[in-house]
C-alpha cells in the first residue's frame, strides 16, 4: 500500500508539474525573428511584405473571378455556332462544353442540316468533305467566339496577377 501511494503522489506532482507556471527567459542575443507579420508588416530593408489582409483579398478577388467564369460557361453554352459547308448546303451546329477544372474547352455537334436536292445529286466524296467544312466552320466560330468572351476575363485576371507580383527593383 506504501508502494502505491508513493506512485500516486508522484504521478500527481508530474502532471501539476506539468501545468505549472515556469518562468520564461529570452536570450536577448538570439536573432531570431518571431513576427509574423500578418498584416503586412515591414520586413528587413524596409520592403512591405505580404500579410494576410492582402492575401484575403487576393482570394475574394479569385473567388470572383471564377463565379464570373462559371457564368460566362452558362452563357456560352447555350450558344450555337453554325458552321457551314458546300455554300450552305450542309450545316453543322456546334456547342461549347464548359470544361472540367484545369482543362481545355471542347465543343460538340448538336445538329447537322443538308438540303435534301444537294444530298441527292452529290457523291460520298463531295458529301463527306462538305459535312467535314461545315464542322471544322463550326469549331473555327465557336473558338473565335468563345475566346472573344474570355478574353475580359482574361485581362481581369492578369490585373490581379500584376497586383500580386513583386514591385520591380529599382
Amino acid at each position: 500500500m506504501k508502494i502505491s501511494t508513493c506512485v500516486t503522489f508522484v504521478l500527481c506532482t508530474a502532471t501539476a508539474s506539468a501545468f505549472s507556471t515556469t518562468p520564461f527567459i529570452a536570450n536577448s542575443s538570439a536573432k531570431y525573428d518571431t513576427s509574423l507579420n500578418l498584416f503586412g508588416g515591414k520586413k528587413e530593408g524596409g520592403e512591405k511584405g505580404p500579410g494576410m489582409m492582402d492575401q484575403l483579398a487576393m482570394l475574394k478577388k479569385a473567388q470572383e473571378v471564377a463565379s464570373k467564369k462559371m457564368a460566362l460557361d452558362k452563357e456560352l453554352a447555350q450558344i450555337e455556332h453554325v458552321g457551314e459547308g458546300a455554300d450552305g448546303k450542309v450545316t453543322i451546329t456546334v456547342k461549347y462544353v464548359p470544361p472540367p477544372p484545369m482543362q481545355q474547352p471542347s465543343y460538340e455537334p448538336a445538329g447537322c442540316n443538308i438540303d435534301e436536292e444537294y444530298l441527292a445529286a452529290a457523291s460520298t466524296e463531295d458529301l463527306s468533305a462538305a459535312v467535314a467544312d461545315a464542322i471544322q466552320d463550326g469549331y473555327k466560330k465557336a473558338t473565335i467566339a468563345t475566346a472573344e468572351k474570355m478574353q475580359s476575363l482574361t485581362e481581369e485576371l492578369s490585373k490581379i496577377m500584376g497586383d500580386m507580383a513583386p514591385p520591380a527593383a529599382a
